[in-house]
């Protein structure tokens, strides 16, 4: 049996890459995100768009900013900067 395909491209959405570094255990990483732009006329009938962040596995995750977590120790005393640097 083979492995099903992977997400495919959000429509309309912008790749952002974040660098991340561990406060506690030093672990460095990048990772991907795609920036999705949306209205909800339910939601916020100012109709202002909203945004949302999907992992590299397809997921809708939290924005990294807030919610960075380091994948080896878990801590979340996590350091963000510009991919690269």
């Amino acid at each position: 049996m083979s492995e099903p395909p992977g997400p495919g491209p959000v429509p309309g959405a912008v790749p952002e890459t974040f660098a991340f570094a561990c406060g506690r255990c030093g672990e460095a990483w990048e990772a991907t995100f795609q920036a999705v732009f949306f209205t909800d006329p339910i939601a916020d009938p100012d109709l202002r768009s909203t945004q949302e962040y999907v992992d590299e596995a397809g997921r809708a995750v939290w924005t990294p900013l807030t919610d960075a977590v380091c994948p080896r120790c878990g801590s979340r005393r996590v350091r963000i900067t510009a991919a690269g640097s």
